[in-house]
């Protein structure tokens, strides 16, 4: 594979080239990389820096050859870093974040975690929602006044789990489960136990 590069900015990427040189008639011919003015790549002509010039009008370029797999994994890596980041800056929801939990890093001791972090632990996504340093009988399922459980999006009901503030309050039309019923809150910012206030019960 091959990276195009201009001003350092790589421009492209491709599978293949075609080098070629300059006829004496102004023709392209094909030729090796070593003897080569320029190449071509999806039909465009490319002057190589540093090589004799083509016919004046290509770009002046670059040309990288690169490890695909490495390429393909950095670009893979870059992508998981950058879903993290949006998830845990409220960019994207906990829906989407949950069908893709192996993206976010486990949750482990001894750490310092920030409110807004998302840490994967016993199958779930966890937020932080306040900054701790980590203990081992702190873990996110047992310590509900540090981390939030995010919702699995395969499971519709999924456990009530009581707010401490707004931070983590349900919205309307949030779906719950709680004492073995199903519940639908009515209100925004819900803070209340399903069958105490700003609830309503799922008839089976």
């Amino acid at each position: 594979m091959y990276k195009i590069i201009k001003n350092t900015t790589c421009i492209n990427m491709a599978e293949q080239v075609i080098f070629v040189q300059l006829s004496p008639e102004g023709f392209y011919l094909e030729c090796s990389a070593e003897d080569a003015y320029g190449f071509l790549c999806a039909g465009k002509a490319f002057h190589l820096k540093g090589r004799p010039k083509l016919k004046g009008n290509e770009e002046t370029v670059l040309l990288l050859e690169v490890d695909a797999g490495k390429e393909i994994k950095t670009a893979t890596e870059t992508n998981e870093i950058l879903f993290v980041t949006l998830a845990e800056a409220g960019s994207i929801d906990d829906t989407t974040a949950g069908e893709h939990a192996d993206m976010f890093a486990p949750w482990i001791v001894p750490v310092n975690y920030q409110p807004g972090n998302i840490r994967r632990y016993g199958g779930k996504l966890y937020r932080c929602l306040q900054a701790h340093t980590s203990q081992e009988s702190w873990t996110p399922d047992a310590a509900p006044g540090l981390w939030v459980a995010i919702a699995d999006p395969m499971e519709q009901f999924p456990a009530w789990s009581q707010p401490i503030g707004a931070m983590d309050a349900y919205p309307k039309g949030a779906q719950v489960s709680h004492k073995d019923k199903h519940w639908v809150s009515d209100v925004d910012n819900n803070v209340w136990e399903p069958g105490v206030y700003g609830w309503t019960e799922q008839q089976e």
